[in-house]
C-alpha cells in the first residue's frame, strides 16, 4: 500500500514538473529535461543531474575535437572547420565511433528505447531518442540541429547556405539527402511515396515530445501495461489539452484499470468535443455499460 502511494506521489510530481515545463513559451522548453521527466514515469527515483552532466561531457569532447581540427587546419590546407561535414564528423566521431550509440533493432519495442537516461546508459534506442541525444549534444557544442519527423523514422538535419544534410542516428549517423531520405521511408513502409512538404518541416520541442509520448503509449498498450500507458496519456494531454481522441484513449485506459468514474468523464468529454465522431455509438455503448457497472457496485 505504501509503495503504491509512493508511486502515485512520484507520478504527481512528474506530472506537475512536466506541466510547468511545457506550459510556457515554446522556446523555453528544455528538451532534455522534458525527456528525462518522461523517463521518470518508469524510473520515479531518476536524478536528472548525472545525465545532464553526461550530455555536457559528450559535448565537451565534440568541442575539443573541433579545436583539434582547427589546430590542424592552421598548419595544413584542411577543410574549414565550420563546414557542415566537419561539424557532423566531430559529432559522429564521439557518438558513433567512440561511444557506439546505435539503433536497437533487436529489441525495438522495449520501453527503455524511449527513455533518454537508458539511451545514455545502454547506448541504444529508437530513432527519435537517439535524435534527441544528437540534438542535445550538438546544442551544447554550439551546433544547431533540427528534428525532422519523417513517417516511421525520425532524423535530424543540419541546414546551411548550400542546402541541408540529414543525419540518421539510428543508422550509425549515416548522412543523407532528401532523395535518399525518401528511399529510406519507402524501404521501411514498403510503399511508394512522394515527399510531403510537411515531412521536411523542423519540428518544435513540443511536437517532438508528442511523438515520443505517442511511441511510448503505443508500446505500453501493446504490452498491456495500462498503468504506465495512463501516466503517458496524462502527459500527452498536457501538450494536447483539446485533443478529444487522446481524451477518449485515456478514458479507455481508465476503463481497463477499472477507474469507472474517470473513464466515463473522459468518454463524455470526447463526445462533447466530437459529437459526430464515427465511433460515437461505440463510445456511448461503453458509457452505458460503465453506468451499469457503477450501479451494481453501489
Amino acid at each position: 500500500m505504501a509503495d503504491n502511494f509512493s508511486r502515485q506521489t512520484a507520478q504527481q510530481r512528474t506530472y506537475q514538473k512536466f506541466a510547468d515545463l511545457v506550459g510556457g513559451n515554446e522556446k523555453t522548453i528544455d528538451l532534455a529535461r522534458a525527456a528525462l521527466l518522461i523517463a521518470s514515469v518508469a524510473y520515479p527515483d531518476l536524478d536528472p543531474v548525472p545525465h545532464f552532466m553526461h550530455l555536457d561531457a559528450l559535448a565537451q569532447r565534440v568541442r575539443l575535437l573541433l579545436e583539434k581540427f582547427r589546430s590542424e587546419q592552421a598548419e595544413t590546407s584542411a577543410p574549414d572547420t565550420d563546414h557542415p561535414l566537419v561539424l557532423i564528423h566531430a559529432l559522429n566521431q564521439v557518438l558513433i565511433t567512440e561511444e557506439h550509440f546505435h539503433g536497437n533493432e533487436r529489441d525495438y519495442y522495449n520501453p527503455n528505447n524511449s527513455f533518454l537516461n537508458k539511451v545514455l546508459e545502454e547506448r541504444t534506442g529508437l530513432p527519435i531518442t537517439l535524435s534527441v541525444l544528437y540534438m542535445e549534444v550538438a546544442k551544447r557544442a554550439g551546433i544547431e540541429l533540427e528534428g525532422v519527423g519523417f513517417p516511421h523514422h525520425f532524423m535530424v538535419r543540419y541546414r546551411w547556405s548550400e542546402g541541408s544534410i540529414y543525419i540518421d542516428p539510428f543508422a550509425n549517423g549515416e548522412l543523407l539527402n532528401e532523395a535518399e531520405c525518401l528511399e529510406r521511408i519507402q524501404k521501411i513502409t514498403q510503399r511508394q511515396h512522394t515527399i510531403n512538404p510537411r515531412w521536411l518541416e523542423a519540428l518544435s520541442s513540443r511536437k517532438i515530445l508528442i511523438r515520443m509520448l505517442n511511441n511510448l503509449k503505443s508500446t505500453y498498450i501493446g504490452n498491456e501495461d495500462f498503468e504506465h500507458a495512463l501516466a503517458i496519456s496524462d502527459l500527452l494531454l498536457l501538450l494536447l489539452p483539446k485533443a478529444g481522441v487522446e481524451q477518449r484513449d485515456r478514458g479507455f485506459l481508465h476503463l481497463e484499470l477499472k477507474h469507472y468514474g474517470r473513464a466515463m468523464h473522459d468518454l463524455h468529454g470526447y463526445l462533447e468535443l466530437h459529437p459526430d465522431a464515427k465511433d460515437r455509438y461505440e463510445v456511448r455503448n461503453h458509457i452505458k455499460q460503465i453506468r451499469q457497472v457503477i450501479a451494481q457496485l453501489n
